[in-house]
């Protein structure tokens, strides 16, 4: 027994006069060096910062490349959609009672160059990262929910969001003035026009500072109402059902702003009198209301679908114009491949926008410019193994008088995480 004691006492001695340096080591001992690892992968890591509440990190990236030709010069540029730009969330919520609950979201775009925003002179329109969502909320199953803070107004998507065909966030939208190109000007014989995307100043109701309400849903119907930014409020219903393998989705909304102050401020929208190249001097920001629709139906078993929405938007100031725009799209939605599903559509739409009734140009004054007109095919490849969206496209825009088409030619993709 003896000698065995003394052979393990040596061993041991001898085991622990010989430890190897590894590069790992940071001077301390073993445990001081994983605790040290360990804080630095909590600096680094997203996190609840309290056990109660939930936090979920999520997002998309969706960027594209599109080629352009407006009649007189073509080009092809790359950047961030503006249909649905990449951005990433924080969402939390927390259990109150077997009732209640509470949340937040903060929301942040992140845009490389916006493709909605560049033109013949500029391959990068806009660039950087916007706010858009910093809200918390407080949800009742029976009583609904309020929210407080920069998010949504009731009225916003109304257009763009309504879709069952698998196109509207990536190539296509209710919001044509967020297609790629859209800023992009009319040129012909009188020279360089208005953009496309003034012509169709669809626009969306957006974001603001607002305290917003929203029913619980009854029977697919859910009531929305909010408040905000000194002077602005909108209204909206929605519906959203399934009858024998229909699927139908609808929305109405009503908003008004009378934040501007004649200065610009809030939402108000831009009509300007003269639109001449050049001139910004007549620009005036106005005081409006509006009226927005649109809806949706899907027959599962073909995937057949069919999708449209409407616009109506009027000024206070007698010197405002009145703006009419309405879209239809329809193709089939269907799962062709093992990938995930195909979606294949044409769209066509229509604006009359009177604030290009008359429009001048090195002296010459054409009439009748407030009419115009898009169209194109569009076709979707969902990946669902990856939350992945890839899209190819064309449209054309088009505006009455002694104009060039614009054509565009688009494709990218949409991954979410």
């Amino acid at each position: 027994m003896k000698v065995k004691s003394i052979a393990a006492a040596a061993l041991l001695v001898a085991s622990t006069a010989w430890t190897p340096a590894y590069s790992a080591d940071l001077g301390g001992d073993c445990c001081a060096d994983l605790e040290e690892r360990v804080d630095e992968l909590e600096a680094t890591t997203a996190r609840k910062g309290k056990r109660k509440v939930s936090l979920t990190v999520s997002g998309q990236v969706n960027e594209l490349v599109y080629w352009w030709d407006n009649g007189q010069e073509s080009n092809a540029y790359v950047g961030t959609s503006g249909f649905s730009s990449s951005r990433f969330r924080f969402l939390g919520s927390a259990q109150i009672n077997a009732d209640w609950s509470a949340g937040y979201l903060i929301e942040v775009e992140v845009v490389s160059a916006q493709v909605n925003r560049t033109d013949q002179h500029d391959d990068d329109g806009s660039i950087g990262t916007n706010l858009r969502h910093s809200m918390w909320y407080l949800q009742s199953k029976t009583l609904g929910k309020i929210s407080v803070g920069h998010t949504s107004h009731a009225a916003d998507d109304i257009t763009s969001s309504v879709c069952l065909g698998g196109v509207c966030g990536t190539a296509a939208q209710g919001n044509i003035d967020a297609a790629p190109g859209a800023a992009l000007r009319f040129t012909g014989a009188g020279g360089s026009y208005f953009r496309a995307s003034q012509l169709f100043a669809v626009g969306d109701v957006d974001r603001a500072n607002i305290i917003r309400y929203d029913t619980p849903s009854i029977a697919g119907f859910v009531l929305s109402a909010d408040w905000g930014e000194d002077d602005m409020w909108s209204v909206a219903l929605r519906y959203a059902g399934e009858f024998n393998g229909i699927k139908i989705a609808a929305a109405v909304g009503y908003f008004e702003d009378h934040d501007c102050n004649g200065a610009g401020g809030g939402k108000c929208a831009l009509y300007n009198d003269d639109l001449s190249p050049g001139d910004s001097g007549d620009r005036i920001y106005g005081d409006y209301n509006e009226i927005r629709a649109s809806g949706a139906i899907l027959h599962t078993p073909t995937g057949l679908f069919a999708e449209g929405g409407y616009v109506h938007r009027e000024f206070d100031d007698t010197n405002g114009h009145d703006f009419n725009y309405w879209f239809v799209r329809a193709g089939i939605y269907q799962k062709f491949f093992a990938l995930g599903k195909t979606s294949i559509s044409g769209e066509y739409g229509s604006v009359s926008n009177d604030t290009y009734k008359s429009y001048e140009v090195d002296d010459d004054v054409f009439k009748d410019l407030s009419d115009g007109r898009h169209f194109g095919i569009n076709l979707v490849q969902d990946i669902d193994s990856a939350a992945m969206n890839i899209f190819l496209g064309w449209r054309r825009f088009e505006a009455d008088g002694p104009t060039d088409s614009i054509d565009t030619i688009y494709s990218g993709a949409r991954i979410q995480f």
